[in-house]
């Protein structure tokens, strides 16, 4: 069995994986085999893989089956992925050629794959220069345009001409979901023959050329994802994936009905042949339900998918398509076919399905290919058969092992851009360096150079162009970039004058330093295009910013208040510094090997602004036999009608009145120096000097007090 007459083709969906076996009989192809197989469990949600050995496990039971049937043995599958975080690029090379010679297919075909590796790098590019950077590989593509010496062609192959060109849409997955694929292929014993995106290959059977001059969509509608193609002017020209399919509708049936998912799924099926349902729930109850009914409780997860498409066909298209085709499973749901024609605005005979029945061009009739969803597992097949699929090789990098296209020139950049390499660490760029300007004078920094990848191809030193071939072995350490020119302000200027001590630290004194119009220290470092301006400064005001005082500390500000009904002006700063023990002013200019002590203050307290001689004296007396000491307030300070003392801060634009007490202490005042617990009954006994006495009896130097509590009397 010739590998380029027959294929094994798989259609790995979410909830099934179709295996076929395919033939070249012209002038189409014949099915010689095939297979269906239901996942045992849910190992794949919304196109992805999630259990990789559950779904080797089926692929590999569908295998030995066509292989026993046929009698042959199965190395290479066709295969094809949804469209999950799909990406698309487009892309168009140029070549000049001679123009005598015509050109070959295989020339042909060397170009479109050139230009779908410039529709790599630049998905590549795009990746790295967002948010996120993710690995993205190929996994189809279609020609949007030929050219000849610059104008449209159907087609180059037997062509002559000096000049060619071809313009491709290329599609990409994340390589989470290919390896994915790749991995349940080897674990089942196979190669990959060739990859696709699935509605490529199911545009390949449904819309064939002579259909695509129309603006059409194919959306291909499987469990886990619905797939979309627009095609107009003969060629394919835009891709999409909806994350949503029959499994969302399976889902609601059984949270209405309370069912288990492989239960709900046979409801799904028996929709379209069965006027009233019989099922079991969880429980064991039984039930019978009208379709009708079933119909209706699915219509809004139905709406919700047609609108998922609908946005994304106009989005697209920019506009409703002239026509509809529908495959996959999930195209059989109930009134989704037309709530998609209402929802696009086209008439409901616009919006169709295409079945395997209506595909002319492959024979071989088997049941488990009938209906919409036989499509894209025929359109695998046909088109790995049809077209020379891209020919992989496998490289191992840095110890994974990765397929990519064997071209002529595939190099080791290819390889490293397919491991999902960053396209910036292919080589180590200069450092940036640094431009400022520094009192008027521009001045360059210089960055450190890059250092260029280290690679090894099978041991062996190898650059980024040197060639790969199946098997080979590449080590690779990125490139360094070149480290960033880095400068201090200390760096770009002179005019240290000294070193000096302040509060015991010492400091050495330097220029006053702006950077981009801001005060800094010479540790600052420097950013690219900086505008530095200094000049020499030996004064007191600023050794202090160097010591970090704050410059609102430095500054003056004025009190005015009245005492007694008279306007006063206080001017203060609140830090104070003295050198050798003399006080100093901010202006003065400090010497080399001074040393400075300075303190800044809170706020100006009242005895710095009062005319005040004595506010208390120490007076003396005796408590229940037991010597205190008193202060006697001999001065009444009230600031905005509020008792106050000397120690108080002055408050700006206060009210201050200041008198001369002419009573001395009282009984009250002691009552604040001794512990008198209080008591519920009886009687606080106060004398003073051996005389009954009250809270405001006076007190004088040496007074002996007694205070006690006595009980009262019971008559």
């Amino acid at each position: 069995m010739q590998d380029n007459e027959v294929v094994f083709a798989l259609d790995i969906g979410t909830r099934t994986v179709v295996g076929l076996v395919m033939e070249n009989k012209p002038p189409g192809a014949l099915v010689k085999a095939a297979r269906v197989a239901e996942h045992e469990t849910r190992a794949m949600y919304d196109g992805q893989i999630h259990d990789v050995e559950a779904v080797a496990a089926v692929i590999t039971r569908i295998k030995l089956e066509i292989e026993e049937e046929l009698g042959v043995p199965l190395k290479r599958a066709a295969v094809a992925a949804a469209g999950r975080a799909l990406r698309t690029a487009t892309a168009r090379i140029e070549k000049q050629r001679p123009s005598y010679q015509e050109l070959t297919r295989e020339e042909v075909h060397a170009l479109e794959v050139e230009a779908v590796q410039q529709a790599q790098l630049e998905v590549a590019q795009a990746e790295e220069a967002g948010a996120n950077t993710g690995e993205y590989f190929c996994v189809g593509y279609s020609v949007i345009n030929y050219f000849l010496e610059g104008q449209e062609i159907g087609s180059l192959v037997g062509q002559s001409g000096n000049q060619v060109a071809v313009e491709v849409i290329a599609t990409f997955l994340p390589r989470v979901v290919v390896d994915s694929l790749f991995s349940a292929l080897r674990r089942a014993g196979l190669e990959i023959r060739s990859l696709t995106l699935e509605p490529i290959a199911a545009v390949a059977v449904a819309i064939p050329p002579r259909m695509r001059l129309l603006n059409l969509a194919l959306v291909d509608i499987g469990a886990g994802t619905s797939d979309i193609a627009v095609v107009r002017k003969g060629s394919i020209f835009a891709y999409a994936m909806v994350p949503v399919g029959g499994d969302e509708i399976t889902e609601r049936i059984a949270e209405q009905y309370l069912l288990d998912f492989n239960t709900a799924e046979a409801v799904k099926c028996r929709l379209n042949t069965c006027e009233s349902l019989r099922f079991e729930d969880v429980l064991g109850n039984p039930l019978e339900v009208p379709a009708g009914e079933v119909v209706t409780v699915i219509r809004e997860v139905v709406r919700e998918l047609v609108v998922g498409i609908t946005r994304e066909i106009l989005r697209l298209n920019q506009k409703p398509p002239d026509a509809v085709i529908c495959v996959g499973g999930g195209s059989l749901t109930p009134q989704l076919l037309s709530e998609l024609a209402d929802a696009l605005e086209l008439p409901r005979n616009r919006v169709g399905m295409r079945t395997r029945e209506a595909i002319a061009e492959i024979a071989g009739d088997f049941k488990e290919l009938l209906g919409p969803q036989g499509v894209t597992p025929l359109g695998i097949g046909f088109t790995a058969l049809q077209d020379k699929p891209l020919p992989f090789i496998k490289v191992v990098v840095n110890g994974r092992e990765i397929p990519l296209w064997n071209l002529d020139e595939t190099t080791v950049a290819t390889a490293l851009l397919s491991a999902g390499v960053a396209f910036s660490s292919l080589r180590g760029k200069p450092g940036m360096g640094l431009t400022v300007e520094v009192n008027g004078q521009l001045k360059v920094i210089k960055g450190g150079l890059g250092k260029p990848p280290v690679i090894k191809v099978n041991g062996a030193t190898a650059s980024l162009d040197t060639p790969v071939r199946e098997g080979d072995n590449i080590e690779y350490t990125p490139g360094e970039d070149g480290e960033p020119a880095i400068c201090t302000v200390g760096e770009l200027i002179s005019g240290v004058t000294g070193e000096v001590w302040v509060n015991g630290e010492k400091l050495v004194m330097v220029p006053r330093v702006y950077l981009n119009g801001q005060p800094v220290g010479l540790d600052e470092p420097v950013p690219d295009r900086a505008r530095i301006e200094y000049s020499r400064q030996d004064s007191l005001a600023n050794l202090l910013l160097m010591a970090g005082v704050s410059e609102e500390c430095m500054r003056e500000t004025v009190f005015r208040y009245r005492l007694n009904g008279q306007p006063m002006v206080y001017r203060w700063i609140p830090v104070e510094a003295e050198i050798g023990g003399k006080p100093v002013s901010l202006d003065d200019p400090v010497a080399p090997g001074s040393s400075v002590e300075y303190r800044v203050k809170a706020g100006v307290r009242l005895r710095e602004v009062l005319p005040l001689r004595e506010e208390y004296r120490n007076l003396q007396v005796k408590v229940n036999g037991e010597n205190i000491v008193l202060r006697d307030r001999r001065v009444s300070i009230q600031m905005n009608h509020s008792r106050v003392t000397a120690d108080d801060f002055l408050v700006n634009g206060a009210e201050i009145t200041m008198a001369e007490l002419e009573q001395g202490a009282i009984l009250s005042d002691v009552l604040s120096y001794v512990d008198i617990s209080p008591r519920t009954s009886g009687k606080l006994v106060m004398k003073v000097d051996g005389a009954d006495a009250g809270f405001t009896t006076p007190i004088r130097e040496g007074s002996e007090i007694e205070l006690y509590w006595q009980d009262e009397k019971i008559s």
